[in-house]
């Protein structure tokens, strides 16, 4: 019988069948089921819970939530979209937003560093493993062996003429050659 490991849904590290099962099932994988869709969830989850407690009056600063959506969710619809650019400036929103909460909590004297760190700890393993699955696919790029009369991008599904050496829709790299 084959043991698995017990895995932590908050681990840095993604097992080989994992990150093979999100490469494969890419574009069919429900938004929960993917790295890059958990990563979506959450920021959307966070700033959707920091506008709720901002009408009830509980978090007060507005224009901090207001400025949040406006520079989180287009990331988060490029992340969606699976751009590794959009990854990686979330990654660095990310982090450099807990920096700033502990630095203004260090400065104020009241509060918790602890808080900050903590959400960082929770959140970034899913961006992390967003971004893992974002270069195993860039270096995945199509062989065209032979004379086919039709090929399609591996990345977006365009139908792509036979010579082309990039997807005209999406920028993939195509590398063909004859037999």
């Amino acid at each position: 019988m084959k043991q698995t490991k017990n895995k932590s849904s908050w681990s840095w590290k993604i097992d080989e069948n994992d990150l093979k099962n999100q490469i494969e099932n890419y574009r069919t994988l429900k938004i929960t089921k993917s790295y890059r869709g958990i990563s979506v969830l959450i920021i959307s989850v966070l700033i959707g819970l920091s506008l709720i407690l901002s009408f009830v009056g509980i978090y007060a600063d507005f224009s901090t939530i207001f400025w949040g959506i406006v520079i989180y969710l287009p990331i988060a619809f490029f992340v969606y979209k699976g751009h590794r650019w959009a990854i990686i400036a979330l990654m660095a929103l990310w982090t450099f937003e807990k920096i700033y909460s502990v630095y203004g909590v260090v400065q104020s004297g009241s509060g918790s560093v602890v808080i900050p760190m903590i959400w960082w700890f929770i959140v970034m393993p899913y961006f992390w493993k967003a971004l893992r699955v974002e270069n195993e696919r860039k270096k995945l790029v199509p062989v065209i062996i032979g004379n086919v009369e039709l090929i399609f991008c591996h990345k977006c599904g365009t139908q792509i003429e036979v010579n082309s050496r990039f997807c005209h829709k999406c920028g993939a790299k195509i590398i063909t050659f004859n037999e």
